[in-house]
C-alpha cells in the first residue's frame, strides 16, 4: 500500500488502500459542496430539500405517543449546535434529544432527531435559523446512536491539480477493492490535532496536562499574538482576560474552561467538567480512535488482511441496529471457512477493537499488536475505566477494519467534479475522498 501524507501518522494514519496518483483538490468551499443524506434502517434516504423561503407551522402527525420523530435539515452547524439549539428552543434537558449519528458542521445535511411528546406545543411553531424541521410524528422510542444504515453523500471536489479524466481509474481501483477504515481527521482537528492528546490524559487522570494541551497548543493557522498568549499560559498555566478575549467565539469550551480557571487557579479537574459531558466523552473517543487506526496500520505492517479474516479476528454483523451492541463471532481454525463466507457474502465484516476497560484479548495476532501499541503509549485497559466520571469512562467495541463505497459515482460540475455514493454507519466520506485527493488534510476541513 502507498504511504500516506506526512502529516497524517499524528492520527495513526500511514497507508493509502489505492496505489494511484492522487487528483488533489479541496473540499468544502461552500456549504452546498458536502452533502450528507442519512439513511435509515428501511433504506430511505432523508433527501435535502431547497430551505423554505416562508415559516409554516410544523404538523405533527399519528397516533401520539411517548416520541416525535422528525427530520432535521441544518445549514453550517454541527449535530451538537442543533442538539443544543433544540433543547433550549423546545425547554428540555439537552440528553432528551435523540439522533443516530453526527453530522459534517461544514455541510447541508439531513437526519432524523427524537424528542420527549411533551415537546409538542414548542415544536408546532418552531422557527429557527439554518435549521428546518419537517415529516414530525409520533413515535414510541427514542433515538439511539447506531440507529441507520448509513449516509449518502454528494461532494464537490474543487482546484483539482491533474487531469480529471485519472478519475475513472480512481473509480475503478475504488470499486475493486476496500479502503482501510481510519476514523478521519475530524476526529482529531487538523489545524490543532491534539484533541487524541487530551483525550489521553483525561482517561490518565493528569487533568492539567490535559488542560495545557487544550489551551497551549498553538496552530500554524492562528495569529502571532494568540500562539504568544497560549504560550504564555503553558508558562504561568494562570489564564488572562486577553487569551479569553483573543480565542475565536467557535472555541467556546476552552473559553469556559479558561473562565473557570481564572477564578478558581489550579482546579484543573473541575475546569474540565465545564466542558458538555458529550464533549468529554469526545475527547476519550478520540484517543481510542488513534488507538484503532495505528492497530489497523499495524496490521497492513504485518501483511494481514483487511477482507478476508484470518484466525483470531473479530467479526461484527453488518446493518444492525446500535453499535455498543454489536453481535459478533470470533474467527478460530474451526469455523475459519464459513467465517470467510459470511465477509464475502457481506453479512459479517472484519472488525479491530476500539480499545476500552471491557476489551477482550484472546490469543491472536492482532492482540499481540494492540498490547504492543498500549505498552508504547504507556495505557493499559483498565485506564479507560473511571469511576469518578462516567463520561470518561468507557468500555471500548469493536469496529470495522474496511470499508466501501456502494453506488460511487462521478460527473462534471462546473469547473469541479461531483462524486456521490453511500456508505455504511461508522465510516467517513472524507476517507473515501482522501483515497481520490491524495494531499493534505487540511484540504477535507
Amino acid at each position: 500500500m502507498k504511504p500516506a501524507h506526512p502529516t497524517e501518522l499524528s492520527y495513526g494514519m500511514e497507508f493509502y488502500s489505492t496505489d494511484f496518483l492522487g487528483l488533489g483538490g479541496r473540499l468544502k468551499r461552500y456549504f452546498e459542496d458536502f452533502c450528507v443524506e442519512e439513511i435509515d434502517f428501511n433504506g430511505q434516504v432523508l433527501e435535502i430539500q431547497p430551505f423554505a423561503n416562508s415559516w409554516t407551522e410544523t404538523l405533527i402527525t399519528g397516533e401520539p405517543s411517548k416520541y416525535i420523530k422528525f427530520i432535521v435539515q441544518k445549514k453550517g452547524l454541527s449535530t451538537f449546535d442543533v442538539v443544543n439549539i433544540l433543547a433550549a428552543s423546545l425547554r428540555i434537558p439537552r440528553h432528551m434529544v435523540g439522533y443516530a449519528g453526527l453530522k459534517d458542521k461544514r455541510a447541508i445535511t439531513t437526519q432524523h432527531m427524537t424528542v420527549p411528546s411533551r415537546a409538542a406545543d414548542n415544536l408546532r411553531f418552531l422557527r429557527l435559523s439554518k435549521i428546518e424541521v419537517r415529516n414530525a410524528h409520533y413515535v414510541k422510542t427514542s433515538l439511539r446512536i447506531g440507529d441507520l444504515w448509513g449516509n449518502q453523500f454528494t461532494i464537490v471536489l474543487r482546484d483539482i491539480e491533474r487531469d480529471s479524466s485519472m478519475v475513472y481509474d480512481a473509480l475503478n481501483s475504488l470499486a475493486k477493492q476496500p479502503i482501510l477504515n481510519y476514523f478521519g481527521v475530524q476526529r482529531f482537528g487538523v489545524t490543532r490535532p491534539q484533541t487524541h492528546l487530551v483525550g489521553k490524559s483525561m482517561i490518565k487522570k493528569d487533568y492539567e496536562t490535559a488542560i495545557r494541551i487544550m489551551i497551549a497548543t498553538p496552530s500554524s493557522y492562528e495569529s502571532d499574538e494568540l500562539k504568544a498568549a497560549r504560550k504564555e499560559f503553558t508558562e504561568t498555566l494562570t489564564p488572562t482576560a486577553s487569551l479569553i478575549e483573543l480565542l475565536p467565539e467557535d472555541l467556546r469550551y476552552e473559553r469556559e474552561v479558561l473562565a473557570y480557571l481564572k477564578n478558581n487557579p489550579g482546579d484543573f479537574k473541575n475546569a474540565l467538567l465545564r466542558i458538555p459531558p458529550k464533549v468529554q466523552t469526545l475527547f476519550v473517543h478520540s484517543y481510542q480512535s488513534y488507538l484503532f487506526n495505528r492497530l489497523i496500520s499495524m496490521r497492513v505492517h504485518e501483511g494481514l488482511s483487511i477482507d478476508t479474516p484470518h484466525v483470531g479476528d473479530f467479526l461484527i454483523q453488518l446493518d444492525t441496529t446500535h453499535s455498543g451492541r454489536d453481535s459478533w463471532l470470533y474467527v478460530t481454525s474451526r469455523n475459519l471457512e464459513e467465517s470467510t463466507l459470511l465477509v464475502q457474502k457481506d453479512k459479517y465484516g472484519i472488525a479491530a477493537p476500539v480499545p476500552g476497560y471491557a476489551t477482550k484479548l484472546p490469543p491472536s495476532k492482532q492482540t499481540d499488536l494492540l498490547l504492543g501499541i498500549l505498552a508504547e503509549e504507556n495505557i493499559s485497559l483498565k485506564d479507560f475505566f473511571n469511576s469518578e466520571n462516567r463520561h470518561i469512562s468507557t468500555p471500548g467495541g469493536l469496529h470495522l477494519v474496511s470499508l466501501r463505497a456502494y453506488g460511487l459515482t462521478v460527473e462534471d460540475y462546473k469547473d469541479a467534479l461531483r462524486f456521490k455514493f453511500k456508505l455504511r454507519k461508522g465510516s467517513y466520506a472524507t476517507i473515501v475522498m482522501r483515497e481520490i485527493m491524495k494531499n493534505h488534510p487540511i484540504n477535507r476541513v
